[in-house]
C-alpha cells in the first residue's frame, strides 16, 4: 500500500476525484465506492471516506451509507444559485479591478485569451476552461478569499460550463466576449465592463434547454440508471 500521511492521502484522493468529476471523466450519476477507490489509489478507506465527505459538502458526491455513493447529477436549481453567487462576487471584484489594475494585469488577460484561442483551435476543452478560469481570476487580484469561495462552491456551474464549451460555436463566442471585456478594461469603462460580464454570465436559460436535450442523463431530474464507473476520459461524453 502506498505510504501517504493520512492528510496527504485524503488530499490526493479528494483533488483527483474532484478534477475527474468537474471535467466529466466521472460522469454525473456514476456509482463510486470506498472499496474501489481505495484500491485504485492504494490507500486505506479512511482518507477515501474523508474525501467523499468533502466532495459531498460541495454537492459533487451523494454519499449513501452502506451503499455505493454516486457522483451528483447536475442540479440546475443549484447552478442558478451558483451563478448568482459568482455574478455578485465577480462584479464587485471587477469594479475594484477597473480602478486599480496595471499593465501586468492587462498582459495576463491578453495571455489567457491567446491560450484560449490556441485551445479552441486544438479543441482542447480542459485547457480552454483552465484559461477561462485564469482570465476571470485576474479580476480577483487581492480578493483571493472571494475567488476561493467561488472555486469551492460552484462545481455544478463548472460542469455546465464544461459541457457548453464542447460545442465549438460556444467556445468561439466566449473568446469574442473575453476580447470585448478586455477592451472595456483597457479603457477603464466600468459600466460597459459590468454590462459585458453580466451578459457573459447570463446564458443559462438557453443552455439549460440545449444541454438537457443533448445530455439528458446528466441532470438531477433524469430517471435513467446511473452509468458504471468510467475513468476512461471524455470519450464517454455523448454528444447526440
Amino acid at each position: 500500500m502506498t505510504q501517504y500521511k493520512t492528510g496527504n492521502a485524503q488530499e490526493v484522493v479528494y483533488k483527483t476525484l474532484r478534477e475527474h468529476i468537474l471535467t466529466l471523466n466521472l460522469l454525473p450519476g456514476t456509482a463510486i465506492s470506498e472499496n474501489e477507490i481505495s484500491l485504485r489509489f492504494d490507500v486505506s478507506r479512511t482518507p477515501v471516506r474523508e474525501a467523499f465527505i468533502a466532495l459531498s459538502k460541495e454537492a459533487l458526491v451523494t454519499v449513501t451509507p452502506q451503499k455505493s455513493s454516486t457522483v451528483s447529477r447536475i442540479d440546475f436549481t443549484r447552478v442558478k444559485q451558483e451563478v448568482f453567487l459568482r455574478e455578485n462576487l465577480e462584479i464587485a471584484a471587477l469594479k475594484r479591478f477597473i480602478k486599480n489594475h496595471d499593465e501586468s494585469h492587462v498582459a495576463e488577460l491578453e495571455r489567457c485569451i491567446q491560450q484560449q484561442e490556441k485551445a479552441c483551435k486544438d479543441r482542447n476543452y480542459e485547457q480552454f476552461l483552465k484559461y477561462d478560469n485564469l482570465f476571470h481570476r485576474v479580476f480577483f487580484d487581492n480578493q483571493m478569499v472571494a475567488w476561493e469561495a467561488l472555486e469551492n462552491m460552484c462545481g455544478h456551474y463548472y460542469r455546465v460550463r464544461f459541457l457548453t464549451i464542447r460545442l465549438l460555436e460556444v467556445i468561439n463566442n466566449l473568446v469574442q466576449q473575453h476580447g470585448e471585456l478586455l477592451q472595456a478594461v483597457k479603457h477603464k469603462d466600468s459600466r460597459k465592463a459590468q454590462s459585458l460580464l453580466e451578459s457573459h454570465l447570463h446564458q443559462l436559460d438557453t443552455e439549460e434547454v440545449m444541454l438537457k436535450r443533448l445530455f439528458p442523463d446528466y441532470f438531477a431530474d433524469s430517471r435513467d440508471a446511473p452509468p458504471v464507473v468510467d475513468f476512461g476520459g471524455l470519450s464517454a461524453v455523448r454528444t447526440k
